[in-house]
């Protein structure tokens, strides 16, 4: 396309403006070459039969050929058959094959075990590289315009999302291309006007169903109406800028991973601390998000969150995990993280929990509306400690590593009495005569290794109030009630025995 667009910039082909801006895109982002075959997603809707209008014209003078595949969901019954109809008369006017598909979505959902909307973008390209592959198709090429990047950012944004999620959508992702990234819908319906050319409208567009459709229809137009009528134009032009951060990143976090990670024969990746603290958090983020992939073989469903649980580890002692969706952990080492699938043994134990708390805070825990809230206070003379399991009064100003609510880690211990003996939290179990099975389950607020408060049960008595306190932490677990047994599900797994009296 290269040569030939030199004599139609020169105005030698006289087309219309849009099919100008389609071809320079098109041209700008390498997305097709003279003479191939295009398989075309068309719905009938306007910007489909602008795609498909704008690829005729310059398939005429680039010598491409092109296929449409429609797909009929099956959800809006005769308006739906009605668009097939109206996209295989069309074809059939220009004389391009036209392949039709009929699915049942919201059984095709069921199914897959996903949403409505995500069946049938997940089905429509199973139908469009099936064509491809059957009649040597090169590209796919489908009807994204600009307003679908804006609605793509702004739904990234709100929802929460990384640097990629702010991308927009990519021009050219393996074989699909989207010429039409470049235009509005507004320039497309004008272009279709101008060409004699009707579409069908697609009712369920037009509703609030989904939260794109909320973007589209009001947040979009309120913006452009009263703030500035170029945003959309200048979301785009800010993704496309983001994008080429986010490529920049990659390229680093590529190079970072090479220097500070080992990855084992099994998918295991070691993160070496010494090289990796060296690195900009930003760098750190990707080649963490990285070694997750590697280990897992996926990224779906890894959050920021999970990246960040994994940085904290860094400051945490050895031995300290935490664990990631599809059984993978992160454990801490003396020579880094590791990041690792976990055994079929350590699969098999419950999930363990670590929340990192500040008081003052507030913080949900494991249960049906259940949290825990520390706060500080000052100590007032002769103010009566209250004898309650569920609320506990500590020492403040004796907390030295800071807080976490978690479940049991080697090396755990509590201090028994005011001569400052220690018992190791996995021998107090045994004493007390606490089940195997409810014991990784039991929360503890703990200051390091050192456990302030096994909850349900008793304090350690290095941190009780006395007389040379100053400031009072108060624990207090609050949450629903099930049988008159307060949090059972917190100290005990939900299981019917109560727990031990002797709260210190």
């Amino acid at each position: 396309m290269m040569r030939l667009l030199i004599g139609y910039r020169k105005g030698a082909l006289g087309m219309n403006n849009l099919v100008q801006k389609v071809s320079e895109y098109m041209q700008e982002h390498h997305m097709v070459e003279e003479g191939q075959k295009i398989v075309v997603g068309v719905s009938g809707g306007a910007d489909s039969m602008g795609l498909l209008t704008a690829l005729s014209e310059l398939a005429e003078y680039f010598h491409l050929s092109l296929v449409v595949v429609h797909v009929n969901h099956g959800v809006r019954g005769q308006a739906a058959d009605g668009d097939q109809s109206y996209v295989e008369n069309v074809c059939r006017e220009k004389e391009i094959p036209c392949y039709s598909f009929h699915v049942d979505l919201k059984r095709f959902a069921r199914k897959e075990g996903m949403s409505q909307e995500e069946a049938g973008r997940y089905y429509r390209y199973q139908c469009f590289e099936k064509v491809r592959k059957e009649v040597g198709a090169q590209r796919i090429a489908v009807a994204h315009q600009r307003e679908d990047t804006c609605e793509t950012v702004l739904f990234n944004l709100f929802r929460g999302t990384g640097l990629k999620g702010l991308t927009g959508i990519p021009p050219v992702r393996d074989v699909i291309i989207r010429p039409l990234l470049c235009v509005s819908r507004g320039e497309i319906e004008k272009y279709l006007q101008e060409k004699g050319i009707s579409w069908r409208t697609d009712e369920t567009n037009l509703t609030d169903a989904y939260t794109r459709n909320k973007i589209r229809n009001h947040v979009l137009p309120y913006i452009e109406e009263n703030i500035n009528p170029g945003a959309g134009q200048h979301i785009q032009e800010m993704a496309g800028l983001l994008k080429d951060i986010s490529d920049y990143i990659d390229r680093q976090g590529s190079q970072g991973f090479d220097t500070c990670v080992t990855v084992g024969k099994d998918s295991s990746c070691a993160i070496h601390s010494d090289t990796f603290r060296q690195l900009d958090v930003v760098i750190q983020r990707e080649i963490i998000r990285r070694a997750i992939g590697v280990a897992a073989g996926k990224l779906k469903d890894v959050e920021r969150e999970h990246v960040e649980m994994i940085r904290g580890l860094l400051d945490k002692p050895v031995g300290r995990r935490c664990h990631l969706p599809y059984q993978i952990q992160a454990v801490r080492t003396y020579e880094g993280i590791s990041i690792k699938r976990e055994t079929a043994g350590e699969a098999r134990r419950p999930e363990s929990i670590c929340i990192d708390v500040k008081a003052p805070g507030s913080y949900t825990l494991p249960g049906p509306g259940v949290v825990i809230e520390l706060t500080v206070k000052e100590v007032f003379k002769n103010e009566e400690i209250p004898i309650n399991r569920y609320t506990k009064w500590f020492d403040y100003d004796k907390i030295k590593n800071g807080l976490a609510v978690r479940t049991r880690e080697n090396g755990d211990f509590i201090t028994l009495d005011g001569q400052g003996h220690r018992k190791l939290l996995k021998r107090w179990m045994i004493d007390e005569k606490i089940p195997r099975e409810e014991r990784e389950q039991m929360l503890l607020l703990a200051d390091g290794s050192h456990v302030l408060w096994i909850m349900g049960h008793r304090i350690s008595d290095n941190y009780k109030v006395t007389n040379a306190t100053k400031r009072i932490l108060v624990a207090e677990i609050k949450g629903e009630k099930s049988n008159g047994r307060q949090y059972q599900s917190i100290v005990n797994g939900g299981r019917s025995r109560y727990p031990d009296s002797r709260t210190g």
